[in-house]
This record gives structure tokens, sequence and C-alpha cells, in this order.
């Protein structure tokens, strides 16, 4: 009885965010470090699910079978956005990008694309900020002014 009925939302989430879901719930205190987003607020029709997240990402380990890999494995990210998805095979040189909007299936890969070669300098950049960001703990805050 507390969530609207017929609720579809088209926002970008990630796994974590269930787990914030349920632990708001509960009425657990979701801690600061916690990357996971409470999607209470949209299933109760509080806030629009259009736009959750501004990007999502995750990580493959073990991304490429073997056989494609001259015998090792690869360690592979995601990051998607609204429009575009791009993946990357770090440790084989390797990557793939898609337009969401115009390929929602997948099938033409702009990763070579010269048109697309911006978009995807972005994109790996933005990626790279995201893995950076989300990841590293810079110990305690400043309390000096800089």
């Amino acid at each position: 009885g507390q969530f609207q009925q017929n609720v579809q939302a088209d926002g970008l989430v990630e796994l974590l965010d269930m787990s914030a879901t349920i632990l708001d719930l509960c009425g657990v205190e979701i801690p600061d470090y916690f990357q996971g987003r409470s999607l209470l607020p949209v299933l109760r029709g509080e806030q629009p699910g259009d736009h959750v997240r501004d990007f999502v990402r995750c990580e493959y380990f073990e991304a490429l079978d073997p056989f494609f890999t001259d015998g090792v494995g690869s360690h592979a990210t995601m990051y998607r956005n609204d429009r575009f998805k791009l993946s990357l095979y770090h440790d084989q040189k390797l990557g793939e990008l898609y337009d969401l909007q115009n390929d929602p299936w997948e099938f033409d890969d702009l990763w070579d694309h010269p048109d697309y070669q911006d978009v995807r300098n972005d994109l790996v950049l933005e990626s790279f900020h995201s893995h950076v960001v989300l990841t590293t703990d810079v110990g305690t805050k400043r309390i000096a002014p800089m």
C-alpha cells in the first residue's frame, strides 16, 4: 500500500539502488559512503522516474572468453548515459560504443566510426572520472580553506 500502482520509469538505475531502497523501506539510515540511491520517492510517486541517475556503470571480470584474448580473460567496464553505451576491455585495447537512441538493440558498433571519435573520447574520460570519484577514498574531509 506504500507504492503507486502501474508505475513505469525510464530512468537509469543500478543494482546498488535496490539495496538502498530496501534499507530506506526498513527505516535504516543509508551511510554517506553508500553508492546506492533509494528509489522509494519514485515508487511512491513523489519524484519522477525518468531521471534517477545521469549515468550508470558496472565492471565485468573475465569479460571476454579466453578464446578471443589469446588464452587470458579481460577486465571490462561499462559506462552508460541516456544516449550512449560504452564498454571498455581495459587490457585488450578493445571497446564498443552504441548510440542507444538510434540503435537500442546494439547492432551497430560505433567504436571505430570516424564521426563518433569525439563522443568516444568524451565517454572514456567520463567513465574514468566516474570510476575515480566513486571508488577512491580521499581520506578525511578538508577543514582548512584552500
